[in-house]
C-alpha cells in the first residue's frame, strides 16, 4: 500500500510473469501441431539445415537480388509489408571452414544464430576477420543449434531445455576464452535464459554449467570495445564523415543494458551519428511474430522506418540480424535506397590494415 501512495512501482516482472502463463497453457492444453512439426524440425540438427539447403537452391524463382519479395498463395502474407532475405548459396559454417585464420591460443567460439549461418553468412565473416585483426581465432562449433527462444517464448519449455543442453556441450567443448554472439536473442539466451529455463524445470544438475556458459558469453559489440580499449584492435581515419543512425535491438537494450558500446564503435570508425525519434523503440520483427501477426509488425515497422527516414541518414546501423531482416526488408518493399547494416559489418570495413597484437598472421583480407 505504501509503495502504491508513494507512486513507486510494484518491481513485478510482467515478461516473465508472460513467460510463465504460456509454459503452463502449453503444459495443460499441449502445443499447436504446427509449433510441435516446426520444432521437432528445428530440434533435429541435421534435418532443419537439410531442409536450409535444399531450400536455397528451390527458392530460385523467387529469389532476386538477395530478397524474396513474393510468395504465392497462403504464403503471400509474409511478403506483403516487406521483403525476406533469400537463404544463402554456402552457409556460414561452411564458409568459415575456407577462412585461413592465425593460429592463436586465444580463441573466440562464435555461437551465430540461424539468420546470420542461413541467410545472412558475410555478417559472420566480417565478425572473423575483426577477431582476426585483434590476433584472435574464431572457432565455429558445429554442433551448436537453435538457442531454443522461439521454444520459450511459447511455453515449450521442454524443448528449449534440449536446446540450451545441446548449446551448452557444444560450446564448452570448444574450449575458448569467450563466447559471443552477434544476435542480441541468442546472446540473451546462452547468458540468462538457459539458466531460467533449467530453474523453471527443476534441472539442478544443468543450472551450473549453464552459469558457466553465461560467464563467458558477450555480445559482439561489448568484447570488440573492450578489445579497442586495450590497444589490440583500431579503425582508419575517416576522411570524410558518413551520416549514420543507430536502432537499437530490444534484447541489446534492455536485456543486455548494451547501447553506447556499438555507438563508440562506429564514431570511432568515423561515422557521424544522428539519433533518431525512439531509437529503442521495437522495429516490430519480434522473432516468429512477425510471421505469426503480420498485421501487428507492419505498422510498428512502418513507423521505424519513417524514424530512420527523418534523420537524413544515409545508413542505419544495429546490432541484430532479425532487426536487419525487418528493417532492410521494409526498406527494400518500400523502394528507398537506404543502406541498413549490422555494426559487425560497418566496422569490418574500417578496420585498419594488418594485426595489431599479432604482424605475421594471415588474416581475411581488408
Amino acid at each position: 500500500m505504501r509503495q502504491l501512495q508513494a507512486g513507486l512501482p510494484g518491481k513485478i516482472d510482467i515478461p516473465e510473469l508472460i513467460m510463465e502463463i504460456r509454459r503452463r497453457i502449453a503444459q495443460q492444453e499441449g502445443q499447436p501441431l504446427i509449433e510441435k512439426a516446426m520444432f521437432a524440425v528445428v530440434n533435429n540438427r541435421r534435418l532443419f539445415h537439410s531442409i536450409l539447403r535444399t531450400a536455397s537452391v528451390t527458392q530460385a524463382p523467387f529469389a532476386r537480388d538477395g530478397f524474396i519479395r513474393h510468395l504465392p498463395m497462403f504464403l503471400s502474407k509474409l511478403t506483403d509489408f516487406r521483403s525476406l532475405p533469400a537463404i544463402a548459396d554456402v552457409p556460414f559454417r561452411d564458409r568459415i571452414k575456407k577462412i585461413d585464420q592465425p593460429k592463436s591460443q586465444e580463441k573466440v567460439a562464435f555461437y551465430s544464430g540461424c539468420l546470420i549461418d542461413f541467410a545472412y553468412p558475410g555478417m559472420g565473416e566480417a565478425l572473423v576477420k575483426i577477431f582476426n585483426k585483434a590476433g584472435i581465432e574464431v572457432v565455429f562449433p558445429e554442433a551448436q543449434t537453435c538457442c531454443g527462444a522461439p521454444a520459450r517464448y511459447s511455453g515449450a519449455y521442454e524443448v528449449a531445455a534440449q536446446n540450451a543442453a545441446d548449446n551448452i556441450k557444444a560450446l564448452t567443448e570448444a574450449d575458448a576464452s569467450y563466447v559471443v554472439s552477434a544476435c542480441p536473442t541468442c546472446t540473451a539466451a546462452l547468458k540468462y535464459e538457459f539458466i531460467k529455463t533449467f530453474e523453471s524445470l527443476g534441472r539442478e544438475e544443468l543450472i551450473s554449467e549453464a552459469n558457466e556458459l553465461s560467464a563467458k558469453t558477450m555480445d559482439f559489440s561489448s568484447l570488440v570495445k573492450k578489445l579497442v580499449d586495450e590497444g589490440r584492435l583500431a579503425f582508419k581515419n575517416a576522411r570524410q564523415l558518413t551520416k549514420l543512425t543507430y536502432h537499437d535491438s530490444c534484447h541489446l537494450k534492455r536485456t543486455l543494458n548494451v547501447f553506447e558500446e556499438p555507438r563508440e564503435l562506429l564514431k570511432k570508425a568515423g561515422y557521424e551519428i544522428v539519433e533518431m525519434f525512439e531509437s529503442d523503440i521495437c522495429c516490430g520483427m519480434g522473432g516468429s511474430y512477425s510471421l505469426k501477426l503480420p498485421e501487428i509488425s507492419s505498422p510498428i515497422l512502418e513507423r521505424k522506418l519513417k524514424n530512420i527516414r527523418e534523420t537524413g541518414a544515409s545508413v542505419v546501423a544495429m546490432d541484430c540480424p532479425g532487426c536487419v531482416m525487418q528493417i532492410r526488408g521494409g526498406f527494400d518493399k518500400e523502394g528507398t535506397p537506404l543502406s541498413v547494416q549490422h555494426t559487425v559489418e560497418l566496422l569490418a570495413e574500417m578496420l585498419e590494415q594488418g594485426c595489431r597484437s599479432m604482424p605475421e598472421c594471415r588474416c581475411v583480407p581488408s
